[in-house]
């Protein structure tokens, strides 16, 4: 049976709560998903597939999933790869926030291209974020307010979508 791997980086949780609904609808499709942080991931022999997500800290994917998908660029080329990201830009989903969401992922490309990328809403719970960064935001509270925006039935599309591709050879980046 082929063994998917979602690994994700993330500050507040929310990223981590849609990796870990990512499993829960890939597990139901009758797939083997192992998901976890990044920084837990030490080898990527044994699996079929990857899908890789952070949050969105001020217009970057964070640093440790950067630093992932270099050190394993070589592996990740081979295989069927996704992107996702978990953002604040999508509360208001027209094109142009697409557009500049899509460039979020520009860093990642770089370094290994994925087969597909998807991006989605995210959540603003101020009590989870570490002082410094509360403290930092405080000014734009009324610009980023508190609230849940993940569309669950976007990611449960997307995650399914992805299927055929994780389940096939990568055949180019």
């Amino acid at each position: 049976m082929q063994k998917l791997l979602i690994a994700y980086a993330t500050r507040a949780g929310s990223t981590a709560q849609v990796a870990e609904f990512m499993g829960k609808v890939l597990r139901e499709a009758g797939l083997q998903v192992d998901v976890m942080p990044v920084k837990q991931v030490r080898d990527l022999s044994g699996y079929s597939g990857v899908i890789l997500g952070s949050p969105i800290r001020m217009g970057s994917v964070l640093p440790e999933l950067i630093r992932f998908v270099k050190a394993h660029a070589q592996t990740l080329s081979r295989l069927p790869l996704a992107y996702f990201n978990v953002n604040l830009t999508l509360m208001d989903d027209t094109p142009e926030a697409r557009a500049i969401v899509d460039s979020y992922f520009n860093p990642l490309r770089v370094i290994c291209a994925p087969l597909r990328v998807g991006a989605f809403a995210g959540k603003m719970d101020y009590a989870r974020l570490n002082s410094l960064l509360r403290f930092l935001l405080a000014r734009d509270r009324d610009q980023i307010p508190e609230g849940d925006w993940i569309d669950w039935q976007a990611v449960r599309q997307w995650t399914l979508e992805l299927l055929p591709l994780l389940q096939g050879e990568r055949t180019s980046a």
